[in-house]
């Protein structure tokens, strides 16, 4: 697991002014994108992230990026006998999608990439680098591995003159891209609830599922203060599955010369709501009593 934090610079406030201006994230996964056009909401997934640089959202990769292979289709894909020159090829074949993916739609976001989890579909080349990896270093991103907490922290100025003082808020998010299967919202919602249970933090997120489906969860703590106030406080914990970019059902779709219908088709799965979900978090300090303040962002999801 691993666990790293970044400093939402941007987001300071002092004690004469304490902007609440939010910042936005958005997990981004399940685009699976193979060199096939009608398959993948392309020109969707572009318009989404350009929205997101617009708004200077931050992004969160969820996995399966590209569509090259399957866990057990790796399997036996290093099972099998080949040639260097085969091995050469397939590493070509398997970087030039992600090349395809970056310049298509995810260019414009370079440097606004918390960073990137690794899916179930990816390619290993044979010095050890995977797709993933490659296309988190395309992005300035850092690799996140199976699962990731990420830290966001907000700084506060607080004091006046030659003695100010800075107090630090966090935001942390677990993140996974997901494992299993589960075609309602509820089968989602409790693969988070889940693990909530063994995890502490503000924003859960897995994908895998490719349903855009989130729910807000308050919960209720106390506050005990120096001069022996207390109060109870209130928080938000978001859970969400972050949608995907990979189409289901698409009209007159062919497999070499086969009228077959995608995976989706063929298993008789329900169709999903393309795209994904935004987080939006308001840093904010409230003062609780007389006694003093304390860090409770708001923190909303949209989809």
């Amino acid at each position: 697991m691993e666990l790293i934090s970044k400093l939402v610079s941007h987001q300071i406030a002092t004690e004469e002014n304490n902007p609440e201006e939010p910042i936005l994230l958005m997990p981004v996964g399940d685009i699976q994108w193979a060199g096939v056009e009608n398959q993948v909401a392309m020109r969707m997934l572009k318009d989404h992230i350009q929205w997101g640089v617009d708004h200077n959202a931050y992004f969160l990769g969820m996995g399966d990026y590209i569509d090259y292979m399957s866990p057990s289709g790796r399997e036996a894909y290093k099972g099998a006998k080949k040639y260097d020159s085969t091995l050469s090829v397939n590493d070509r074949a398997a970087l030039m999608l992600v090349d395809e993916l970056y310049d298509r739609a995810l260019a414009p976001s370079k440097g606004r990439w918390l960073g990137l989890l690794e899916g179930h579909h990816f390619h290993e080349t044979t010095d050890g680098l995977t797709t993933d990896m490659y296309l988190a270093d395309k992005l300035g991103a850092e690799f996140l591995g199976s699962s990731a907490y990420v830290r966001l922290r907000f700084s506060y100025v607080r004091g006046k003159g030659e003695s100010p003082h800075v107090k630090y808020g966090d935001v942390l998010i677990w993140c996974h891209h997901g494992v299993g299967t589960g075609q309602t919202s509820a089968a989602v919602l409790n693969k988070l609830l889940k693990m909530s249970t063994g995890f502490d933090a503000d924003i859960y997120l897995m994908a895998h599922l490719h349903r855009k489906v989130a729910e807000p969860i308050d919960y209720t703590f106390p506050v005990y203060f120096a001069d022996g106030e207390t109060r109870l406080a209130h928080r938000t914990r978001i859970m969400a599955c972050t949608g995907s970019f990979l189409k289901g059902y698409v009209e007159g779709n062919v497999i070499g010369r086969i009228k077959r219908g995608t995976y989706v088709e063929q298993k008789m799965l329900t169709p999903v709501a393309l795209g994904g979900v935004v987080v939006t978090i308001k840093p904010r300090w409230k003062r609780v009593g007389d006694s003093g303040e304390i860090w409770l962002p708001d923190l909303g999801v949209s989809q």
